[in-house]
C-alpha cells in the first residue's frame, strides 16, 4: 500500500507536481502517462524512496520494486526476468531449482 500526501516534486529549481495526493492499495492497477518531461519517472523515484519529495509525505507497507529506465545504468548480463524475480528474492529459488534440474539431467544426487 503507498499513500501519498501534498507533495511536491522539485528537479533543481523546476516545480513538477505540486500537492499531490492519493492512495494505492494491495491489488490496484494503476497506469501513469503524461507528456515527455512531465515528472512520470521522477514520481516513480519519489514513490521508490530513490529521492525525497520536496513537500509532503510518501508511506509505504511494503518494499517497491524499482526497475531504472535507462538500461545503461544496469548490469547488462542480467536479464529483464532475473532482474524482476530478484526484487522478491525469487531469483535464488529459480537458480536452485534449475541447479536440481541438471543435476537429475546428469544422474547425479
Amino acid at each position: 500500500m503507498i499513500t501519498v500526501r501534498d507533495v511536491d516534486v522539485r528537479v533543481g529549481a523546476r516545480l513538477l507536481l505540486s500537492g499531490v495526493s492519493f492512495h494505492v492499495s494491495p491489488g490496484d492497477r494503476i497506469g501513469l502517462v503524461g507528456r515527455n518531461g512531465a515528472g512520470k519517472t521522477t514520481l516513480l523515484h519519489t514513490l521508490a524512496g530513490v529521492l525525497r519529495p520536496a513537500a509532503g509525505s510518501v508511506s509505504r507497507t511494503a518494499g517497491l520494486g524499482h526497475l531504472p529506465q535507462d538500461s545503461r545504468a544496469a548490469d547488462q548480463s542480467v536479464t529483464v526476468t532475473d532482474r524482476i524475480l530478484s526484487a522478491r528474492g525469487l531469483d535464488l529459488a529459480v537458480r536452485a531449482l534449475r541447479s536440481a534440474e541438471a543435476a537429475m539431467a546428469d544422474g547425479t544426487d
